[in-house]
């Protein structure tokens, strides 16, 4: 009985030993791209052009639209990314306006809530703003740049560094989200 218990035992130990080998040992595994021909993998398709209205600080203290052609993400967070960079690129016309983050900055995060509330956390100024305008500018600038160019967005509440500020020059709250407002965009 003892014996084929030991015979019964080193069955399936030999058992075990042969599953083992056939799973590591059976040859070069192919990979997912080596099942699939690479021309039936699907190629990614670039988002398509579309203008964007960006506004940027000109003259008599106003914003001042700027157009542009570029590919735009159908998802809206993406879309808020794009028009982003594009604003921190600053203005192709670079005689007649400036940009509305007077500093180098860049997008943190983007995070919109079922509201339509975008929120944007943009890297901290290394030193203290001054003045209203550059405020105003700067929040607005951003505000309607995005509302503009992504309709299910109602506001935008701005972070700087991770954290909600509520004024970056004491002219401002923007411990809130902001709505679009035209009253800082010039007249066309």
């Amino acid at each position: 009985m003892q014996r084929r218990v030991v015979l019964i035992a080193l069955a399936a130990l030999a058992g075990v030993a042969l599953l083992a080998w056939l799973l590591t040992a059976g040859g070069p595994r192919q990979t997912r791209e080596e099942l699939v021909p690479a021309e039936a993998l699907p190629t990614p398709t670039p988002a398509p052009e579309q203008r964007v209205v960006l506004l940027f600080a000109g003259n008599a203290g106003l914003l001042h639209p700027e157009l542009r052609s570029v590919p735009l993400p159908a998802e809206v967070d993406e879309r808020i990314r794009v028009v982003m960079n594009e604003l921190l690129s600053g203005p192709r016309d670079r005689g007649q306006l400036t940009p509305v983050i007077p500093y180098p900055a860049t997008v943190d995060a983007v995070f919109v809530d079922q509201q339509g509330n975008a929120f944007i956390d943009l890297s901290a100024p290394p030193e203290p703003l001054t003045g209203s305008s550059t405020e105003l500018l700067l929040a607005y600038g951003i505000v309607d740049s995005i509302v503009l160019n992504c309709p299910e967005i109602t506001a935008v509440q701005l972070l700087f560094g991770g954290h909600e500020v509520p004024t970056l020059t004491g002219h401002l709250d923007l411990s809130k989200p902001l709505v679009l407002n035209k009253r800082f965009i010039a007249a066309s």
